[in-house]
């Protein structure tokens, strides 16, 4: 029986020019590689799935391929035949050792790897040592390994990986070269799908495509998981439709989700709801509208910050995205979703019913708006005094009092 291999490993890339999505990273180190300076330690940070250690591992085949002819220096274009190459492509490099900070945590643990540097390399010209998500590791172990990453011996090489950067000490950072992964813009990840299906035997419509690709934001992984899944549920037909991936997913259709928020803006609370309610029982999932909606309501922020939209009042915008946020993370938890998000559609519409903060604070007589100051002055808890040029700074003193972003942190 043949062995199954799922897409993100079968379709892993192995050489630089092969990473989507990842230029810059891949030109510094081709850069690094082919004049020689290559540093003793490497971080790679990013969100899951953009490809952090896939890129730990080509970097370690560009530092430990000899070529055909066994003398080759180190390169950034491995030949893929010497024998570094192939153990390394049956997994079974003695050089190149993965180390998983997520279950091995301790100093112990770290005490192995650092008397493992003490031995020279069989196979390739380092010995490198790849640890994954290594913000796991406990302080006792980062403060056993950094004398040995400050000066490690000439044939040794680290490259670490990390989804939650902020969490390795300053103590580490500094003595590493550290890059940065960025999410896959969702146009280069729906081109990637359409080729991947393609060679799979499959026509993946250019609109599934673009849904997988906003569904995965930004993380290849997750993408072709999705795809993965779609290829199963499209096996007869060997035709991935956009229809097909929306009911896959539990989603609208981004003409429902636009409807919905739009009413939702315009204060109509009753056709929002009953939109809602329309949704629900064509199966659409929750979670998945909430988190659609935000996306749109983010382009819409962002369109009405540049002055391409007129209608909808900034500060109100605002005020709503502090909502989304807090009702997000209600949705992940609630034993009920539908009751949350229908709860949140309430007070959604209710908050864009409200008037426009920035023409309250122009008018000459506070006395027309006297009820609306005093709800404002309840939420800031102190007494206001409306400028003309004080707007921008009340909007923003209002949403401090809420988590999430502010209106300068939006723009």
């Amino acid at each position: 029986m043949q062995h199954y291999i799922v897409l993100s490993r079968k379709y892993r890339p192995k050489d630089l020019n092969d990473l989507i999505g990842q230029e810059v990273l891949a030109k510094s180190l081709r850069s690094c590689l082919n004049t020689k300076k290559v540093p003793h330690a490497f971080l790679f940070h990013g969100i899951r799935g953009v490809g952090k250690t896939t890129t730990a591992r080509i970097l370690a085949r560009c530092l430990c391929c000899i070529g055909p002819d066994g003398q080759t220096d180190i390169t950034s274009s491995p030949c893929g035949v010497c024998r570094s190459c192939v153990a390394m492509d049956k997994e079974q490099h003695l050089d190149i050792m993965e180390f998983d900070a997520a279950s091995r945590t301790g100093v112990d643990d770290i005490r192995e790897v650092i008397d493992a540097t003490q031995y020279a390399p069989v196979l390739g010209r380092y010995k490198i040592f790849i640890i994954d998500e290594v913000h796991m590791l406990s302080k006792s172990a980062f403060n056993a390994l950094l004398k040995t990453l400050e000066e490690p011996p000439a044939h040794v090489k680290f490259i670490f990986a990390t989804t939650e950067v902020q969490k390795v000490p300053e103590t580490v950072l500094s003595r590493c070269m550290t890059f940065r992964l960025h999410p896959v813009s969702s146009d280069a990840l729906a081109e990637y799908l359409v080729d991947i299906a393609q060679k799979e035997g499959f026509l993946l419509e250019k609109d599934a495509a673009n849904l997988i690709a906003e569904e995965s934001e930004g993380s290849v992984r997750d993408a072709l998981s999705i795809l993965e899944q779609s290829l199963m549920i499209s096996a007869e037909t060997k035709k991935i439709l956009a229809d097909d991936v929306l009911k896959m997913l539990g989603g609208a259709t981004s003409d429902d989700v636009k409807i919905l928020l739009k009413l939702i803006l315009s204060a109509k609370t009753k056709e929002a709801l009953a939109k809602s309610e329309e949704l629900f029982s064509k199966g659409t999932d929750p979670y998945v509208l909430f988190k659609n909606m935000q996306n749109v309501l983010y382009r819409i922020i962002v369109a009405k910050i540049n002055g391409k939209i007129a209608e909808y009042s900034l500060s109100n915008l605002l005020y709503i995205w502090q909502i989304f946020l807090k009702q997000t993370e209600n949705l992940k938890n609630a034993s009920f979703p539908e009751y949350v998000l229908t709860a949140a559609v309430v007070i959604l519409a209710h908050t864009a019913s409200f008037p426009d903060i920035e023409k309250l604070m122009i008018k000459e007589s506070p006395a027309e708006t006297s009820a609306t100051f005093s709800k404002v002055e309840k939420i800031l808890g102190e007494k206001i005094t409306p400028k003309p040029d004080n707007s921008q700074a009340l909007v923003d003193n209002i949403l401090n009092k809420f988590p999430g972003s502010t209106t300068h942190e939006v723009e």
